[in-house]
């Protein structure tokens, strides 16, 4: 068989063989696929980290500080709900302490109290008086003893008293009649020597009191001013045997129930304000040369 030109010469399969393939050059780097892979791969890292930056990033710290944001705002309604909360318990304190300031100022006297204080000490001694006089107008015969025991009186004074002063009623009416000699007040004057709570909130009003009847009487207005509905301190008291009324000696006296002289001050307190109404608070301290302010309260001014 005889060879055709199908087949090259060996030489020029030489020439073939050393020619390759062609790729675009940048910067005087041939673009090679492997270059061009870690190109791909560089350019997607730079995408991917700018994509990070300018867009997730700035996203993500939104969303961080929204998250912050909402935090602090349910960390303040949560705040300002357990501030509600306190807010209605001290008020209920409050309320509480005011209805038993309200309770213990009742039991002071009023200005009402110290104005009325006179009628009611000359009913009492009104009162004390008809009981008597209603003794010596009755029949001695017909006399309760236990009535006259609490006056203070029995049957035989009774008739001793009429015998020794015939026909004079109205001496034997004064020789078991209560009066009300002197009923001094004083100008109010301001609480100082009390309890520190109380220094400056409450008056003191006094009365300078003096009365004459008999034991028995005596005892009984003392122990009705003492219930009265206001606190009333009765202070200094003295007694004495009063004098014998005019038209009696002491020598007819004697082995008669005489009048006590008693003479004694009233002293009633009264609330200088409205106890509804809360107290100020007082200023806080100062803090101590070199400690710092309590949160919340300005500091003192320099020099001062």
């Amino acid at each position: 068989m005889t060879a055709t030109g199908d087949f090259l010469p060996g030489e020029d399969n030489q020439g073939l063989e050393q020619v390759g393939p062609t790729y675009p050059t940048a910067f005087g780097v041939e673009l090679t696929p492997k270059v061009q892979a870690i190109g791909l791969a560089i350019l997607g890292l730079l995408g991917a980290f700018a994509l990070w930056n300018f867009v997730v990033q700035p996203v993500r710290e939104q969303k961080v500080a929204l998250e912050a944001e909402v935090a602090q705002k349910q960390a303040q309604v949560d705040q300002q709900r357990a501030s509600l909360q306190d807010r209605a318990a001290l008020q209920a304190e409050l309320n509480t302490a005011l209805e038993q300031r309200v309770g213990i100022y009742s039991l002071l006297g009023d200005q009402q109290t110290v104005d009325t204080l006179l009628l009611d000490i000359n009913q009492q001694i009104q009162n004390s008086n008809a009981a008597i006089a209603d003794v010596l107008r009755a029949d001695p015969a017909r006399l309760d003893n236990a009535q006259l025991a609490a006056l203070g009186l029995n049957r035989e004074q009774i008739q001793r008293v009429r015998t020794t002063f015939p026909g004079d009623t109205q001496l034997q009416r004064q020789l078991y009649t209560s009066e009300l000699l002197r009923f001094n007040p004083s100008p109010p004057v301001i609480l100082e020597d009390g309890p520190a709570e109380l220094n400056g909130k409450l008056e003191r009003y006094t009365v300078d009191v003096s009365m004459q009847a008999l034991f028995p009487q005596t005892l009984s207005i003392l122990r009705n001013i003492e219930r009265l509905e206001p606190l009333i301190v009765i202070r200094d008291l003295q007694q004495s045997i009063a004098p014998p009324p005019e038209g009696a000696t002491e020598e007819q006296l004697l082995g008669i129930s005489r009048l006590l002289l008693t003479d004694f001050t009233l002293e009633v307190l009264v609330p200088i304000g409205d106890p509804t109404v809360p107290p100020t608070p007082p200023p806080p301290e100062a803090p101590a040369e070199g400690e710092a302010p309590v949160e919340g309260q300005a500091p003192p001014p320099e020099g001062g």
